[in-house]
């Protein structure tokens, strides 16, 4: 049997759905989910594979529109990702406006053949914004996808119609992943998506969005456990405390829901060591931000 394959990029403004689309089609919580903003950092590959089909699932940092060099980097990271993508799935909540901002972002797009909108969080609907309404207008501001689905919280139905809508894009090729597996990222990568997941749910205002997290060190020695080191840094000593809580509170709660987490991925014990440092501004230090990994 003839082999297929499809690279996908999922794109869309922070907190669209993004992540939470990619992990209800492979079925694995490759990239971490959150009710708030700017969750995704890395391009993550989520891989589907099913008979002779691979669908390749690159889950992109949300466009944005505060400008620090951390966020530039984010954008670069999507453009990016564009290069060699043989279809784009836009995502776009319902109950947000189809702003400006939007408008230009979707313009950019205008020199990729295939594309598909996903309209988000249609459970949610109202009678100003519904699917109808902004369906209707992508289509007045003749942004060309060739299909707009809706996307709600029954992941069933729209993870059947759009992978048969994705198999049509694809093309005879050999697989460029193992077909057993979900993703190409390592577990040392899970472990600072998951640390970093939690700080996000734990802690309020912007602080998460100024904190990185560098496994320092990833022991996988032990048959039946797994020994991790992580630091988080801070954009400024004033975070600090926010980030440790009172008596350790806060930290603990983020190294004790992050630890149960992993030991549910990984399937053995997890001993998990966290401590936070500051990295003076480290956002809008390209250094920083690249030895960082962004």
């Amino acid at each position: 049997m003839e082999t297929k394959t499809c690279f996908v990029a999922v794109i869309g403004r922070p907190n669209s759905g993004k992540s939470s689309l990619i992990n209800s089609i492979v079925q694995f919580p490759v990239s971490i989910v959150s009710l708030k903003a700017q969750t995704t950092r890395d391009a993550i590959n989520a891989i589907y594979n099913k008979d002779n089909l691979q669908i390749v699932f690159v889950d992109t940092p949300g466009f944005h529109n505060k400008i620090n060099n951390l966020s530039n980097s984010l954008n670069l990271a999507i453009n990016s990702t564009l290069e060699g993508i043989d279809l784009v799935l836009f995502l776009h909540p319902v109950n947000e406006p189809i702003d400006e901002n939007t408008q230009a972002f979707v313009k950019k797009l205008s020199n990729i053949k295939n594309k598909i909108a996903i309209i988000t969080k249609t459970d949610i609907e109202d009678d100003e914004f519904n699917f109808e309404s902004q369906s209707q207008k992508m289509k007045e501001f003749e942004f060309e996808f060739d299909s707009i689905l809706p996307f709600s919280t029954n992941f069933d139905d729209l993870r059947t119609n759009l992978l048969t809508q994705i198999e049509k894009y694809a093309y005879p090729s050999n697989h460029f992943f193992n077909n057993l597996d979900v993703t190409d990222q390592s577990s040392r990568f899970f472990a600072k998506e998951i640390i970093r997941k939690q700080i996000l749910l734990n802690v309020d205002d912007e602080i998460p969005h100024q904190t990185a997290v560098v496994i320092d060190n990833f022991d996988e020695s032990e048959k039946n456990c797994i020994r991790i080191d992580a630091t988080i840094y801070v954009g400024r000593k004033s975070h600090l405390p926010i980030i440790i809580g009172k008596a350790g509170a806060v930290l603990g709660q983020i190294g004790t829901n992050a630890r149960k987490e992993l030991e549910e991925i990984f399937g053995k014990k997890v001993v998990l060591k966290n401590r936070v440092a500051v990295a003076k501004k480290w956002f809008n230090d390209p250094k920083m931000i690249k030895k960082f990994g962004y």
